[in-house]
């Protein structure tokens, strides 16, 4: 099936390194997908269905378990498994229409803003840094719904998702005073201008709601926007691309506002059996949350629902960071055709400006978690250095692909090399995502 011959050129481009994308390709190949081309950026632009017809992704789940909560010779499940795939139409002509669903996938984007903790009693100093609430309910709904079309080398799509759980606290726990909700709609387009030039944009609203308080679907004062574009300009002299990046959101919950904006550019380069990429992104970020957001000294987070607040109310803390991000990403196929070595990472540095509220020192806002924040200040932040987690510095992976069809990509901790092998405990790999091409 005919795809855009600019994305067919890049595929080709790349040559024997697997021309797919998982989120275990991207963790541990540079830890963000804003510079290269991948499947998995079909939950930043929709339109992107159109670029891999036929096709199931999925993921075995996440192993990022606290240091401790897994010991010697115990064995835990990983966390949030998702499986899904896009099946696509050929109509002639070289056009084709598309569908795809996901299911069970967190959307982290949206889930961030979700509290851990619920709590319908008024907000007591002394009690928070304890702890106090019920869990918040687990979304049981997460389902991302696509389609799309290709005519003429023009790829459009629209994709909605739904994460929801209403009536159930600690997944258990029956309550009217239960409630979480994330909607997203979003739409986005992929349109090549010319064999050299590529450009694609997408843009949506989403809708955040949670605690006792169920509200209506379309609420003014819930209403979240964002947008963002990139430019893929292949350039000859480096056997690859400039891509310039342009991102904006501006999100709305319960309690907490939050506005990103930031622009980059970026460019990637193939070589023999490889393929290599390099970025650099700036940014400025401010947050706001009322004094009804609290974090304990664990860093948990719990939202107190007493009036059912929309927007914000009473005593605002404030956030406001300036910086930039540097990232890289570097793969090859070695020993043999089928087995590829990533590695990559990050470094973000921001200026940080925190204007603290007057009466809540243990703000979600607040970086000190142990004694809390009462005055104002300003700082230097940066990312985590080895969580783990997507946001840490470094990463490391291996893939594994079958006659182009099945691929296989994991997280490798980035301790495995340091590591004694008869200890035992910890984690030696944090992720394992799967495509399938038929």
């Amino acid at each position: 099936m005919k795809t855009l011959r600019f994305i067919a050129a890049t595929v080709a481009l790349l040559g024997g390194v697997s021309a797919f994308a998982t989120n275990a390709r991207v963790e541990s190949m540079g830890k963000n997908s804003r510079f290269i081309m991948d499947d998995v950026s079909i939950f930043d632009n929709p339109a992107n269905i159109n670029l891999y017809p036929n096709f199931l992704i999925g993921e075995l789940g996440i192993y990022t378990y606290p240091e401790g909560s897994v010991g010697p010779g115990e064995n835990r499940d990983p966390m949030n498994p998702w499986f899904g795939g896009i099946f696509s139409l050929d109509i002639g002509g070289g056009n084709s229409l598309s569908i795809a669903g996901v299911l069970n996938r967190k959307d982290e984007r949206l889930f961030k803003y979700f509290p851990d903790r619920i709590s319908t009693a008024p907000v007591n100093q002394q009690l928070i840094a304890n702890g106090t609430g019920k869990s918040a309910p687990d979304p049981v709904t997460n389902f991302d719904g696509f389609l799309g079309a290709n005519f003429n080398n023009k790829a459009f799509g629209v994709h909605v998702y739904w994460a929801h759980q209403d009536g159930m606290f600690d997944n258990g726990v029956l309550s009217s005073d239960a409630f979480v909700s994330a909607f997203q709609l979003d739409l986005g387009g992929n349109i090549e201008i010319s064999s050299n030039l590529s450009m694609e944009a997408a843009g949506g609203i989403a809708r955040i709601q949670y605690g006792p308080a169920d509200r209506s679907l379309f609420d003014s004062d819930l209403i979240s926007g964002f947008a963002h574009a990139r430019v893929f300009s292949r350039v000859q002299a480096i056997n690859g691309h400039l891509i310039p990046v342009a991102h904006f959101r501006t999100m709305n919950a319960p309690g907490r506002e939050e506005l990103d904006w930031g622009g980059g550019c970026g460019a990637d380069a193939a070589f023999d059996r490889g393929f290599f990429w390099l970025g650099l992104e700036f940014f400025y970020n401010h947050q706001k949350a009322d004094e009804n957001w609290v974090q304990d000294r664990e860093g948990v987070s719990t939202f107190h629902d007493v009036k059912g607040d929309k927007g914000l109310a009473g005593d605002i803390t404030k956030l406001s960071q300036i910086g930039g991000t540097i990232s890289f990403g570097i793969e090859r196929n070695i020993w043999w055709d089928w087995f590829v070595l990533r590695v990559g990472g990050q470094k973000t540095v921001a200026y940080a400006d925190y204007k603290a509220a007057k009466n809540n020192p243990r703000s979600i806002l607040c970086p000190d978690k142990e004694t809390g924040c009462s005055k104002d200040g300003n700082y230097f932040v940066s990312n985590p250095i080895n969580d783990g987690t997507r946001d840490d510095n470094v990463g490391f992976g291996i893939g594994i692909n079958i006659e182009e069809k099945l691929k296989v990509d994991a997280t490798i901790s980035e301790d495995f090399v340091f590591r004694n092998p008869f200890q035992g405990g910890g984690r030696l790999i944090s992720r394992v995502s799967a495509t399938y091409s038929f």
